[in-house]
């Protein structure tokens, strides 16, 4: 009566199993969640998923890649090379874009905040000029605090930018 029972052959099956599924997790899972530590954000931890573009509404938070004279600009000193960015959506295409009195960005009568005009160091900082009707495939990406580097600098970001959707975790 040599031989292992179905019982821990099972046993075996099932922790072959639980470790085949971690490992896949593993490696899936890294590429799956993202911190954001900048100050930009109320939010620092996101799940990605891909971006359904035909499905974006304002708030939205996404993940894109930023280039430009802007980027390189706001960007020089801190992450140089990093032109990936995690912003919400503050107004979608058909959505009125206007600036008020004070020089605040407007989405219909949401605020979303006024551009700076210098950074810290005192230097000009570039500002995005708009007023009417956000274009079709076009989205004006904000963060949350004041001093975010957002649409106000750089601003429309278009649909076949976005690289995924980031679903706030913490």
């Amino acid at each position: 009566m040599g031989g292992k029972s179905r019982s821990s052959d099972g046993r075996q099956t099932g922790v072959v199993i639980v470790l085949l599924a971690a490992l896949l997790v593993g490696l899936w899972l890294p590429g799956r969640i993202i911190v954001s530590t900048s100050g930009s954000l109320e939010r620092r931890v996101f799940f990605l998923v891909p971006v359904r573009r035909n499905n974006i509404v304002r708030g939205d938070y996404l993940v894109f890649r930023k280039t430009g004279p802007e980027v390189r600009f706001l960007r020089r000193g801190s992450r140089p090379n990093n032109d990936t960015l995690i912003k919400r959506v503050g107004c979608v295409p058909g959505d009125r874009l206007t600036r008020n009195s004070q020089g605040e960005y407007l989405c219909g009568q949401r605020v979303l905040g006024r551009p700076l005009e210098r950074d810290s160091q005192g230097r000009q900082l570039p500002q995005f000029r708009f007023a009417g009707i956000v274009p079709e495939d076009s989205y004006f990406m904000v963060g949350d605090d004041p001093r975010s580097f957002d649409s106000r600098y750089f601003g429309f970001i278009h649909g076949h930018e976005f690289l995924c959707q980031a679903l706030p975790l913490w």
